[in-house]
């Protein structure tokens, strides 16, 4: 359970991040013909996490897009801050989620089979959950029926327990 995780935090650079994470995955994007756009912002370069997590995160997230996603499609996986945190999202254009079922796609074993053979997100949201929030932060899902579905990943830019680094520091 992610509860008995321990985080190696670092400094981490989020382009170089994203582009990992999109090679690792790039044969079974090449398979599916499929055309992946890496966005990040302008003013985004690094933030405080557990590089491995995170790499699991968008890795979960990158595999369910492919999946998902019709041949010839376009997946987006980006980076932006926002509001002193940092958002890490992927999107992609496939069937999307049903809404009744968009409220329990972050629980464990929400698993259902979908035209196509591919099974629905399974235990990968649920790891995605558990590892954001490890991180203190957020994660959510925008879906609409055949138009695609995209998570959006929260963190803070300093890192989980920065608040209470940062009380420390002021009482040493």
């Amino acid at each position: 359970d992610a509860g008995a995780l321990e985080l190696k935090l670092e400094h981490v650079e989020v382009t170089a991040l994203l582009e990992t994470v999109a090679e690792k995955l790039a044969s079974q994007i090449d398979d599916r013909d499929l055309t992946l756009n890496i966005e990040v912002g302008a003013d985004v370069s690094s933030f405080v996490a557990d590089t491995k997590r995170v790499e699991q995160i968008l890795s979960n997230l990158l595999s369910n897009a492919i999946g998902f996603s019709d041949r010839g499609a376009t997946i987006r996986m980006g980076a932006k801050k926002t509001r002193g945190q940092l958002q890490l999202w992927v999107s992609d254009q496939g069937r999307g989620i049903e809404p009744e079922f968009q409220k329990r796609a972050f629980d464990r074993f929400q698993s259902r089979p979908v035209p196509g053979g591919h099974r629905g997100p399974g235990l990968g949201l649920a790891i995605v959950k558990s590892f954001v929030e490890l991180h203190e932060g957020q994660v959510s899902l925008l879906s609409k029926i055949n138009q695609g579905t995209t998570v959006l990943c929260t963190f803070p830019l300093d890192g989980p327990g920065a608040a209470q680094r940062a009380d420390v520091r002021k009482t040493a």
